[in-house]
């Protein structure tokens, strides 16, 4: 009879534990330089990043991180943006950025970091960067 209710018991934990399993993680961030659109006669990208967060392969949260060399021979100021787009290049969230005192022919060594994340995030599909202006600071 003893035999008979540790038989059970252990049957009953190797079960439990079979059937347990591991899970597997849920968030997962992609890394990648590709799906960033920029042309510029005044800056060059030099080096970008773009972070894409998912939540059981739903898209959640977006980073861009960017890097800028000024092709000028001269000190300027840039303001630029930065559009989060969705297949038909809708833009669902845009941010304004400026760069001030960027010397000439000089690369930035300090990243310029920008966020996505809330309503119509899971319908990103790339980033466009645009020139808005710049002035040469003499």
């Amino acid at each position: 009879m003893e035999k008979k209710l540790v038989f059970l018991g252990v049957s009953i934990i190797l079960v439990t534990i079979a059937f347990s399993g591991c899970q597997e993680e849920a968030t997962s961030v992609e890394k990648t330089f590709e799906n960033i659109s920029f042309d510029s006669d005044i800056l060059e990208l030099v080096n970008g990043s773009l972070d894409i967060t998912k939540d059981k392969e739903i898209i959640t949260r977006i980073e861009v991180t960017l890097y800028f060399k000024n092709l000028l021979d001269e000190l300027i100021n840039v303001s630029y943006v930065v559009e989060f787009c969705d297949n038909n290049d809708n833009v669902l969230y845009d941010e304004p950025y400026g760069i001030k005192y960027l010397p000439a022919e000089h690369t930035e060594i300090q990243p310029n970091i920008f966020l996505f994340h809330g309503e119509n995030v899971a319908d990103f599909n790339h980033v466009n960067i645009r020139v808005l202006s710049y002035e040469v600071i003499e």
